[in-house]
């Protein structure tokens, strides 16, 4: 409990100094995030490596989004953490039209609206993040778990997920969201938490 606790209160300080431009507190608690919700996964027994590397790769991609001119090794980190949660999920897939199909329709329109935007140089690296992300989606939405809370916790956290690379996007190559990091980290760390509490949950009744 107080580890969740902790990761809650490392989250609004890093909202906090994203808001108030106060750099130094951004450097210190955004690298913090990831480390805290795998030492939570340790403590409640998660031991799959494919979880842990999602998670790494995840604060992989939160350093080198601190930093000016790393967006594409930030893209390439985050890719590699809907991958490994991709074959997280997979084990336990039984794949339905519905999900594929709605997952499917969202991107391509998401696409089809931000594409006009993207750089040249870009465009070929959003569209595979954009074709795995929603991957992870139908992955998410797919899986067969005897626990609900598991199944509904791990679906919310990656539509969060989807949604939080979404405003990234619109913020870097559309249009300017004001108060971004209070919308983009709290849909991050939501859906990062609802992951974990999901996962936590795959087994039980």
């Amino acid at each position: 409990m107080r580890a969740r606790l902790f990761f809650l209160v490392v989250l609004i300080l890093e909202i906090y100094g994203s808001l108030a431009w106060h750099r130094p507190l951004v450097l210190i608690t955004k690298p913090l995030l990831m480390p805290v919700l795998m030492y939570i996964a340790w403590r409640e027994g998660i031991t799959s490596r494919l979880y842990f590397s999602a998670l790494f790769f995840s604060f992989l991609g939160d350093v080198f989004l601190m930093f000016e001119g790393w967006f594409i090794p930030g893209l390439a980190s985050f890719l590699l953490a809907h991958v490994s949660y991709i074959l997280l999920f997979r084990k336990t897939c039984r794949f339905s039209f519905s999900a594929i199909f709605l997952f499917a329709l969202l991107t391509s329109g998401f696409l089809v609206f931000l594409y006009p935007s993207v750089p040249a140089g870009l465009r070929m690296p959003v569209v595979v993040y954009c074709v795995v992300i929603t991957l992870m989606g139908i992955f998410a939405a797919s899986r067969h778990t005897s626990s609900g809370a598991s199944y509904r916790y791990v679906l919310a956290g990656a539509v969060l997920f989807i949604i939080s690379d979404s405003m990234i996007a619109v913020n870097k190559f559309y249009a300017d969201i004001p108060k971004d990091a209070l919308y983009i980290m709290t849909t991050y760390a939501d859906a990062q938490y609802f992951i974990l509490e999901g996962w936590l949950r795959k087994d039980s009744l």
